[in-house]
């Protein structure tokens, strides 16, 4: 099934995956069950009716409803040939979130991403799962939190002393559903990774469920170890002391050891972004969130060190590499601008020289920090942006 992009609704411009309709080793009775319910309407809740009467298309997301947080989302009715990539891509604009922010409310299931006709999905950039009738009632008949309830969430506790500081306010998140796929290795850690070192004979790429083995053994892994799979890329150089801080990875998603032996071990690729092969590197898995809380301003000051793709110029939404991390007080969330110095300027009435404000040339968000390195996500930009550029702390990541 194909998805129409939409416009926003209620500032939602997210879009979730679902899984395969009809798996290929589901039961008989179910898949009979599933052909049913594609030819035959379901009879859901009377809420649920009147809602689906008043959706969009079937080419379009599906209706607006709100979690028991106030949280928007939306109601996804399965079709058949849906997949998790698809949904994830539509209503996410992106089909590689889906696997961070899935929620398996049915443990009675083997495969928890099966999903069929029917179904009901609930999508938003917190979670994704599948709920009942009633409960997608409940969700679609919710209204969304006033305003004020929502800037009262918004505000932590007040502290015991009446006559404290005020609370602070929260400075809200960012939402990056592209987390999973940017990184970085030092060459420390990359001397010290392990790579793939077998799998089916069949097969020269693996995919998800695929049985291989990694060059860990005993005393190195044990049995329930998640592991990140990568590949290496280009060389990340400080533009300033010509330091190599060490490559950008391409992550390809992330394996589950099962079994130990005394140099080896064996694992199941658990999710594949892109396809595996014998050499690509593991090391231990890094748990990352798409929502990026926004942090307080830093003094941190340095330059942009590493665009990717060999671009050497960046915009909007681009990823860039800056050559200051956590040990200089870049943390997760850090706002920073790209600006650059212009010098003075004659004022011909005073007869002097004058200094000229830096000009601001763009601002982006830290996602990930690492000790002496942090990706950032470029969120506005008046210019291209390119590499050597410097950049400062930022009260703000938009203009």
């Amino acid at each position: 099934m194909k998805f129409a992009r939409l416009a926003p609704v209620v500032a939602l411009a997210f879009s979730l995956p679902t899984v395969v309709a009809v798996a290929e080793d589901a039961p008989p009775a179910a898949a009979a069950e599933a052909v049913v319910a594609e030819t035959a309407p379901a009879a859901p809740a009377e809420a649920v009716a009147e809602a689906a009467a008043a959706a969009p298309a079937e080419d379009t997301l599906g209706p607006v409803g709100h979690d028991s947080q106030g949280r928007p989302g939306r109601i996804h009715v399965v079709q058949r040939g849906d997949t998790l990539w698809d949904i994830s891509d539509a209503y996410l604009g992106t089909p590689w979130v889906w696997p961070s922010i899935w929620k398996d409310n049915s443990v009675e299931v083997e495969n928890p991403h099966q999903i069929y006709p029917n179904e009901r999905i609930w999508i938003s950039p917190h979670e994704m799962r599948k709920v009942s009738d009633a409960e997608a009632a409940e969700m679609l008949a919710r209204s969304a939190p006033e305003p004020e309830a929502q800037l009262e969430e918004s505000m932590p506790a007040a502290m015991a002393d009446p006559d404290g500081p005020e609370p602070v306010r929260n400075r809200g998140t960012f939402l990056y559903t592209e987390i999973q796929t940017t990184g970085f290795v030092t060459l420390e850690e990359l001397e010290g990774a392990a790579t793939i070192i077998g799998g089916p004979k069949s097969r020269s790429m693996f995919t998800d469920h695929t049985p291989v083995e990694i060059g860990l053994g005993e005393g190195e892994v044990a049995v329930g170890d998640e592991l990140d799979v990568f590949r290496p890329g280009d060389l990340v150089v400080d533009p300033g002391t010509r330091r190599t801080m060490g490559r950008v990875t391409k992550q390809l998603g992330w394996l589950e050891v099962v079994a130990v032996h005394e140099q080896s071990a064996s694992a199941i690729v658990r999710l594949s972004r892109s396809e595996m092969m014998l050499g690509d590197h593991v090391m231990p898995r890094r748990m990352r969130s798409a929502e990026i809380p926004i942090a307080e301003r830093s003094d941190v000051e340095g330059q942009i060190a590493f665009t990717p793709d060999k671009r050497m110029q960046m915009g909007e939404g681009d990823v860039v590499y800056l050559n200051r991390g956590s040990r200089q007080g870049l943390v997760l969330g850090s706002p920073v601008e790209v600006y650059e110095t212009r010098g003075e300027a004659w004022d011909r009435v005073r007869k002097e020289d004058r200094k000229l404000a830096d000009r601001v040339l763009g601002k982006a968000i830290v996602v990930e920090a690492y000790d002496d390195t942090a990706v950032a996500v470029v969120t506005h930009s008046t210019v291209e942006l390119n590499r050597g550029l410097k950049f400062r702390g930022s009260d703000s990541i938009r203009p």
